[in-house]
């Protein structure tokens, strides 16, 4: 098979099993897909094994009936290839965050980082699995079967370093790629433990579904200002992993089948904040 060949069939396959993920996503089966683009059940079949390659203007109308952005199924198709060496990308992009402190903040990150890079990875990719089936996934990786999950057993099963630092108030956390499957994470150790649990959690998010960009910053401010690469459908898709591995489906449904329905309870229960839990309740249709 020559190389333009090969690239094809991978493009297929990949394209096939995110059409597949994103109708599951959208809980449509393959036939109210398929009456929704025309086609036939068989067809979409095809389509999410492979073996038929789609039309551009039959991604085109997936992409509105799925509501999903192109680039969810054409990302990271090229040949893959070894990452830039940590704070490369990121160094390129300081000048456009605001505020001397934060690019003094991560600056100094940075130059920690590169002073001792530390061993880490590989990180295992779970980027064809939905999000609540990777944070399972997680889960099962660091043998942890119950409330409350600690990040930092976590990060240590998945092999992703954790920096707990002094950081701007605004600045949440921080993942950065430093090798082709390992990965570092930085969290403001000043933010509440709950909050850093969900940060960190954010963050290994971002990591295991190997979402495109060398690095993400949690960073909020009051004129909606967003980081240098910000995607919201990364960003979706990391809130919905941490959501999953803090508060996984199972555990949740058994408490409150057993009674345990009030959302602080609950929270505390699971370490997070009320906030969270009661976001994570209504997802589930529970509230």
């Amino acid at each position: 098979m020559d190389a333009f060949s090969e690239l094809e069939a991978r493009l297929s396959d990949q394209i096939g099993a995110r059409l597949r993920q994103a109708r599951e996503d959208k809980g449509l089966s393959q036939k109210e897909f398929g009456e929704a683009m025309g086609y036939g059940a068989s067809m979409i079949s095809a389509f999410e094994g492979g073996s038929r390659r789609m039309k551009i203007e039959d991604l085109t109308r997936a992409c509105i009936v799925l509501d999903k952005p192109p680039e969810f199924f054409l990302g990271e198709i090229s040949t893959p290839t070894r990452r830039e060496p940590v704070g490369l990308s990121l160094r390129a992009d300081l000048e456009t965050l605001p505020g001397e402190d934060l690019a003094g903040a991560v600056e100094r990150l940075l130059e920690e980082i590169e002073a001792d890079l530390p061993s880490g990875g590989p990180v295992v990719d779970l980027r064809e699995l939905r999000p609540e089936v990777a944070a399972r996934e997680v889960l099962q990786i660091a043998g942890i079967d119950r409330p409350q999950v600690e990040m930092k057993d976590v990060c240590r099963a998945l092999g992703i370093p954790i920096y707990r630092r002094p950081l701007p108030d605004s600045l949440s956390a921080a993942v950065m790629n430093i090798d082709d499957d390992a990965f570092v994470i930085a969290v403001n150790r000043d933010h509440s433990p709950k909050r850093r649990r969900f940060s960190v959690a954010h963050e290994v998010g971002h990591a295991v579904l190997r979402h495109a960009a060398g690095y993400y910053l949690e960073y909020k401010v009051d004129d909606h200002w967003e980081p240098p690469g910000y995607s919201y459908f990364d960003e979706r898709e990391a809130n919905a992993f941490a959501a999953a591995l803090l508060m996984d489906e199972r555990w949740v449904r058994e408490d409150f089948a057993d009674g345990i329905r009030d959302v602080t309870d609950l929270a505390q229960r699971y370490a997070v904040s009320s906030e969270a839990m009661g976001f994570r309740l209504r997802n589930l249709g529970l509230d």
